[in-house]
């Protein structure tokens, strides 16, 4: 019965879809365009080089170099198998998606199964560093540390949901990461430019999927009216702008974002924590895409971005709170833009020129 019920409701929301794109096309093309300007103007430039970089790293033995300074912290700090390494480093350098995809590889290789996958999933999920400092911290809180205190709490959360998440699981003794068919640099780095593209496509066309999503309901009244219940709620603590600036967020992040640079900070300081650490649907089909068809296990997934989001709110947002409350609105347009963030994509890209110098060089 639940089974047929659940056939009939995905019949409906098909058939709902539908009318929506026939018959409020507009809109939904508006909201494609603004997804189309956070991909060119904040993905792919602070994104892409993160999954060249964290794909080739997964192929080749530059994975088991890191298992020798980041092994310990892997054991120590979250109890997993020191292999597991690279990719709470690539977590932490390239942000959400980095970190799944160099897990999504090794369960392509057979290293990992899906439900050890699924476990470290729960703390390789964070937002990267050049986002939080460039938007956040100087986009809505006016200085880029206060970018880098969120980067830390949300490192923090993560530490805390992996620990309560996985406890009692028993992980496998994994092999080094070097014995497991790596390629040579160049193979290594042909590979990763092609997976990382294709990541990247998938990526965006999350992005694409959700702003239009957001912007027909925007278009409809519903974010409004829901933002405006949401307000009355919290006893006007988050007003109704801060309360669409979430239910945007919990949608589509790099939205979210944009909403809240027109903000007060005060507002951001309530907002963001929590959404920066659950990542908003859009990211969380974006983590399952990595995986293909045989995903990691998506309540876990869903729990574990919401337990990460409210260790994240209360690390952060009574500091944030504290400092930003009777802090006036920035004025002008939000735009999302990288800023002085980029200077981490330029030095990776860099490194990256000087990997197939070598690669070539070499073979």
């Amino acid at each position: 019965m639940k089974k047929v019920l659940g056939t009939w409701f995905l019949a409906a929301g098909c058939a709902g879809a539908a009318w929506a794109l026939l018959f409020y096309s507009p809109l939904a093309g508006e909201g494609i365009r603004q997804g189309l300007t956070v991909c060119t103007s904040v993905m792919i430039p602070s994104l892409f080089p993160f999954l060249i970089l964290s794909d080739f790293v997964a192929r080749t033995r530059l994975g088991r170099m890191l298992e020798g300074p980041l092994g310990g912290v892997a054991e120590r700090l979250y109890r997993c198998p020191r292999a597991l390494a690279p990719a709470i480093l690539m977590s932490w350098m390239g942000g959400y998606p980095a970190g799944a995809r160099v897990l999504a590889g090794m369960v392509e290789r057979g290293v990992l199964t899906r439900e050890e996958a699924g476990r470290a999933l729960t703390f390789c999920v964070n937002s990267g560093p050049a986002f939080l400092v460039a938007v956040v911290g100087a986009g809505v809180f006016g200085a880029p540390g206060w970018g880098l205190f969120l980067f830390g709490c949300q490192l923090l959360a993560g530490l805390l949901t992996g620990r309560i998440l996985c406890r009692g699981f028993r992980w496998r003794r994994l092999p080094p990461a070097g014995e497991q068919g790596c390629l040579p640099p160049a193979a290594g780095f042909v590979g990763a430019v092609s997976s990382a593209t294709a990541g990247m496509l998938s990526i965006c066309a999350f992005v694409l999927v959700f702003s239009a999503l957001c912007r027909l309901l925007a278009g409809w009244g519903l974010l409004a009216a829901w933002g405006g219940r949401l307000s009355r709620l919290t006893g006007g603590i988050l007003t109704p702008q801060g309360a669409v600036c979430l239910l945007t967020g919990l949608l589509e992040i790099g939205g979210g974002c944009a909403l809240a640079q027109g903000l007060p900070p005060g507002q951001g300081a309530l907002v963001l924590p929590f959404l920066l650490s659950f990542s908003s649907l859009s990211v969380i089909g974006q983590l399952a895409a990595c995986f293909g068809e045989a995903g990691p296990d998506a309540g876990l997934l869903i729990r574990s971005r919401i337990l990460h989001g409210i260790f994240t709110f209360l690390l952060a947002a009574p500091v944030l709170w504290g400092r930003f409350s009777t802090a006036q609105a920035m004025t002008g347009q939000p735009v999302l833009a990288p800023g002085n963030g980029g200077l981490l994509g330029a030095l990776c890209i860099m490194a990256m020129v000087t990997i197939l110098c070598t690669a070539v060089d070499g073979g």
